[in-house]
């Protein structure tokens, strides 16, 4: 399990990461379920949460060009999220908002060799902005939370879960080849799922660890597995039953995002719509998806 574990980290998340022992990741996993129930309330009241789609994407594709790893991209957007339901952000201030929360989650996910200076952030918006605006706002931010940035996400659970996501029992009820091929595939697909969880500001009313397991879920769906396990609700903690709401509203954004590309709804939104807004979808997801139905060892 430990082998499963290290290839994770270098193949889900694309990035060099010092994985966590399997012996400690439970007791990490279970440390994070304590302290995402002290999470800062979210209220839904941001003046600017219409452009949130747009920022998130904005975010992915320049964490994707530092090669930062998954969890700093939820972290950033988490903070994000938090912030901007918070304070009233002017519109031109906006990418420095992105840009500092990016930075935070970095400096805390990141090995020090990886994290970027603020100059660097700022070349990104062609250095629009003053470097003491950048670090003036890290305070500011850091101050709102606390300095406490040990925010569990849903990608930090996944990162445990997603190791129990299948098994070789499910593995010979498939036609994969090589059990690898079986373990990676879904491990590919937790990834997706996380990723489209992070479009819905909706999202925000379950807890990330909710999140993970409900694309652990999904990920089995997807593979035409039965839905949950008797191992998988050991080590989770969670029914079917609990996952179902959750999961249904991540396969609501997917069928969102689909209906989105056949209209091809490009507006111009304040200048604050790009080709990095567009919602995407997992791999293999052309149509709309059904709803989850959690029923006792029912397959698809």
């Amino acid at each position: 399990m430990e082998a499963l574990f290290r290839s994770r980290s270098r193949k889900m998340l694309n990035v060099p990461r010092e994985p966590w022992p399997i012996e400690y990741a439970a007791e990490h996993a279970e440390l994070n379920r304590d302290r995402e129930q002290d999470r800062i309330p979210f209220a839904y009241r941001s003046p600017q949460i219409q452009h949130r789609s747009y920022l998130v994407g904005w975010i992915r594709t320049r964490a994707e060009k530092f090669m930062f790893c998954t969890s700093t991209v939820h972290l950033a957007i988490y903070i994000l999220d938090i912030f901007m339901d918070n304070f009233n952000i002017e519109l031109d201030r906006l990418h420095l908002v992105a840009l500092v929360c990016l930075q935070v989650a970095s400096k805390y996910e990141e090995r020090d060799v990886r994290i970027p200076k603020a100059s660097q952030f700022n070349s990104v918006v062609n250095n629009r902005y003053q470097l003491a605006e950048f670090r003036d706002l890290e305070v500011m931010l850091l101050s709102f939370l606390g300095w406490k940035l040990n925010l569990p996400t849903a990608a930090h659970f996944a990162e445990y879960y997603s190791l129990f996501a299948v098994s070789k029992k499910d593995w010979c009820q498939t036609e994969f080849l090589s059990y690898e091929t079986f373990w990676q595939e879904a491990q590919r697909a937790v990834k997706d799922y996380l990723d489209l969880a992070l479009l819905d500001i909706c999202m925000m009313q379950f807890l990330p660890s909710i999140v993970a397991c409900a694309c652990v879920l999904l990920a089995r769906q997807q593979l035409r597995l039965i839905k949950w396990t008797e191992e998988l609700q050991i080590i989770t903690k969670y029914q079917c039953e609990d996952l179902t709401l959750c999961a249904n509203v991540i396969l609501r954004s997917s069928n969102r995002g689909i209906e989105r590309k056949r209209k091809n709804a490009d507006s111009p939104d304040l200048g604050y719509v790009t080709a990095g807004s567009t919602t995407s979808t997992p791999e293999g997801i052309t149509s709309k998806r059904r709803i989850i139905v959690c029923t006792e060892d029912s397959n698809l």
